[in-house]
């Protein structure tokens, strides 16, 4: 085979060619692949039919995701291969990098230590793509349409007298808390969708996500995770409200003990939105991990704009920065 970019029906049988199981949840339209002495060097995928939401607006976007490249070199000439692909199906504008939508991997860090200093190390789950991947993207035109941060409280504070007033408040309006239920992790999870789905819709580059693919994305995850850190607010038995938060693997991984947890997914129904449930969530759920014994908490991959980074700015102080990336075609 001759050295260049071929799609995903001619990658079949090479040395490094992606596995199909990869895009199992994200359903690309198609794969990329550069190819050099009948090995595939580098990888993407691409996405073009199934609008995302942008502006208050669904449109036909394209995507670029499941990057996967060692040189800056290679990542370009794939780029290029992707952005002439993406032109050809009638595609205007493009980002990336992003495993299909917002539900899935996407990002890359722009400020890997927004105080000074040495960066803190990655926590769990957290995209860090190398730095050619960004670089392969700059070089083809991509600049940020969308930025995020992480942000990290060094000292869980003990807010159980204003949490106490502030969950009485709550229950006075008809909203109670309670943890998840863990024998019944599917029956909570179906309840979920429709509340993530609602609670998300706003969020640029969002599309929703059907329940079979949300059930297998996030059951992994609920498996591992202790309920007592993931918080349902409930009114009239349904869901209006969700924090969901876990310890930090990676502390684990690099044989330290575990003392961090990882606020993963604050969602907040929109019709109960205005009364601070938000904040209450995100306090009751470090107060439930600061009575396991946990010291420190990592507010995860917010966008900039959303009421969680104001929750957020409140409590703690930012440790990375990120982008998505996106250009006209």
């Amino acid at each position: 085979m001759t050295a260049g970019v071929y799609a995903r029906l001619d990658l079949a049988g090479l040395d490094g060619t992606p596995d199909p199981s990869a895009y199992a949840l994200t359903r690309p339209d198609d794969v990329l692949g550069l190819v050099s002495d009948e090995t595939v060097v580098a990888s993407c995928a691409l996405w073009w039919t199934e609008p995302l939401h942008i502006d208050g607006e669904n449109v036909r976007i394209g995507r670029v995701g499941h990057v996967d490249w060692a040189t800056e070199a290679d990542g370009v000439v794939l780029l290029e291969a992707a952005l002439d692909r993406l032109r050809a199906e009638g595609v205007g504008h493009v980002v990336g990098p992003i495993d299909g939508s917002t539900w899935f991997g996407y990002r890359v860090v722009t400020d890997a230590a927004p105080g000074g200093g040495e960066p803190s190390p990655p926590f769990a789950l957290e995209p860090w793509p190398p730095p050619v991947v960004a670089a392969a993207f700059g070089a083809v035109g991509f600049a940020p349409v969308a930025r995020y941060l992480s942000s990290r409280v060094d000292a869980l504070p003990d807010e159980s007298a204003r949490l106490g007033a502030e969950v009485d408040t709550l229950v006075e309006g008809g909203v109670t808390l309670r943890p998840f239920r863990a024998e019944e992790a599917e029956a909570e999870l179906r309840a979920l969708h429709p509340l993530l789905l609602e609670a998300f819709a706003e969020n640029p580059y969002y599309a929703p996500l059907d329940v079979a693919r949300f059930l297998a994305l996030y059951r992994p995850l609920v498996a591992r995770v202790d309920p007592d850190l993931v918080l349902i607010a409930e009114a009239e038995g349904w869901p209006v409200g969700v924090v969901l938060a876990f310890p930090d693997g990676a502390q684990a991984a690099r044989g330290e003990a575990v003392e961090t947890i990882i606020v993963k997914t604050l969602a907040v129904a929109p019709e109960a939105r205005g009364r601070g449930l938000g904040g209450t969530l995100v306090r009751a759920v470090q107060e439930a991990a600061r009575a396991k014994g946990f010291r420190s908490a990592i507010h995860a991959l917010m966008h900039t704009a959303n009421d969680s980074v104001r929750i957020s700015r409140r409590l703690g102080r930012p440790i990375r920065r990120y982008a998505l990336l996106g250009r006209e075609l």
